[in-house]
């Protein structure tokens, strides 16, 4: 079960300690898209993201990793946020991961950033990255997300994590 356990929980990408990580050594941040990044249907991101994007490619290198087969919204955003990104990650398999090809980084220098146990964290944890869960931006989601909110809530529950008591 300690695959599914983030080494940080944090209410949203904002709040989080971005200078602890860049102490621990983190040099690579992968960001979810849906529900992390953006709700559901938005295409729009927000100028505070936009901000917290030109504040962070000063010190790490960012991709966005998508289970998305969705091109045109990810390509929109990444371009708005000066990112690569990949789609139809598939996780929490290693293959989405894999596609990045991150030469010279050590997995211990990677952060995965996510709304989902499942996908996010367990995929993050398997391949030895630094989990960081946050709140879904809303519940609008699509089906299969819903359906395993119902197997997350069971696997936080087992391991005594409640949603809404961050820790780093």
């Amino acid at each position: 079960m300690s695959k599914f356990i983030p080494d940080m929980y944090k209410k949203n990408i904002h709040l989080i300690d971005y200078k602890k990580l860049k102490k621990i050594g983190i040099k690579v941040l992968l960001f979810d898209f849906d529900n992390t990044l953006l709700e559901k249907g938005n295409y729009l991101i927000d100028d505070k993201t936009i901000k917290l994007f030109n504040n962070l490619k000063k010190q790490f290198n960012i991709y966005i990793v998508s289970n998305s087969i969705h091109k045109s919204k990810l390509q929109k955003t990444s371009e708005k946020l000066s990112v690569q990104y990949i789609k139809d990650s598939r996780k929490p398999s290693n293959k989405g991961f894999r596609k990045l090809k991150l030469k010279d980084i050590n997995p211990e220098e990677i952060a995965m950033i996510g709304d989902q146990v499942i996908t996010d964290v367990l995929g993050s944890n398997r391949m030895n990255y630094f989990s960081i869960l946050i709140d879904p931006i809303n519940n609008n989601e699509w089906l299969l997300t819903r359906l395993n909110r119902v197997i997350e809530r069971i696997i936080l529950k087992k391991n005594k994590i409640k949603r809404g008591s961050y820790y780093d």
